[in-house]
This record gives C-alpha cells, structure tokens and sequence, in this order.
C-alpha cells in the first residue's frame, strides 16, 4: 500500500458547521449489501462510484449543493445523500444518477464513501467494518478514474477537452445543469 492521505476532512464554506469526510475503498465485493445497508438507513453516508469521479473537488461541489439544497428544504430526492449522487450527475434523472454513481452490483468495485458531520469518525468506523475491502489513499483516485466513461456521460467533445482539465469541464456541467 502507498502511502498518502486516507481520508479528507473539511468544513464547508457556505456552512461552517458541515463538515465533509471522504475515504477511499478498493476492491469492494459486498456492493449489493451495502445498497442495502444505504437503502434501509444503517449507512448514513453517498457511497460513490469512484471510477466516476476525477477528483475529490467534483464531490465537493456536489456536497456543497445538496447541503444547500437540504438546508432550504428543495431537495430532489429523499436524503441530502441521495442529493450529492443525483448532483454529480449531467442529467435530472433521479435513477440514471444512481445507477451511473452509485454502488455497483459488480463483483469487485472502487467506492468513494461521503460522510457528513463525523468529526470523531464514528461513522467513518461504522461503515468501514461493513466494507468488504480494502482502505487506500485519496491520490489513488487519478489511478481508479475512468476518463472515458466520464467524457462519455458529460457529451465533452474533443475540443473541450484539450481547453482545461476534464474536472473543470465536469465541474461547470454540474453547477449549470439547473440553469435554463
């Protein structure tokens, strides 16, 4: 195992009593339970595709909008968790989210876990004991990702592409899927 950071623990901008914790799982093979475990509320947490993010910012951005969302009572889905999922999609199709950035029914998986609120990482503990895999680094995320299931999904033509970074382009996708 490399060595780097576990895990990210921040506080979010527009709300200073949120705070965000990301973590990292390879080679996840109890994808099915864990749906199940999300879906009847014993993990309270997004538990993400990670091949479908390119970098922890992208998350960010969709905590930050779901948090809001939640904070205003104007939620699109049922949970602030739900939220983030639906928010880093391109679309507005509730379920095409989740079965785009959700738990996989795959045998072996990469997933992003987003807890909220868990400074003593009790939650952090709690679905890391139900987690059938291996805990590693965020920077391996850049080794996980993958780019052309992403350009696929957000419609990136070429020339965009070669404009900045593929998280920057996702990133304005997210934010202006609302707008017009």
């Amino acid at each position: 195992m490399s060595t780097g950071t576990m895990e990210i623990n921040t506080t979010l901008d527009l709300y200073p009593d949120t705070t965000v914790t990301m973590a990292l799982f390879s080679q996840v093979t109890n994808g099915a339970e864990i749906r199940r475990k999300i879906t009847d509320g014993t993990i309270a947490a997004a538990v993400i595709n990670a091949q479908m993010i390119c970098d922890p910012f992208q998350v960010l951005v969709a905590v930050n909008k779901a948090v809001h969302l939640d904070k205003l009572d104007r939620k699109k889905t049922k949970t602030v968790f739900g939220e983030i999922l639906f928010n880093l999609s391109p679309g507005n199709n509730i379920l095409a989210a989740y079965q785009k950035f959700g738990v996989q029914d795959a045998k072996s998986q990469d997933l992003l876990v987003v807890l909220l609120n868990d400074p003593k990482g009790q939650q952090l503990e709690q679905v890391y004991s139900i987690i059938q895999g291996t805990r590693i680094p965020l920077e391996s995320l850049r080794d996980i990702v993958d780019e052309q299931k992403i350009i696929k999904l957000f419609k990136i033509p070429d020339a965009e592409r070669k404009v900045g970074r593929l998280v920057d382009v996702v990133v304005c996708r997210m934010a202006t899927k609302d707008a017009g």
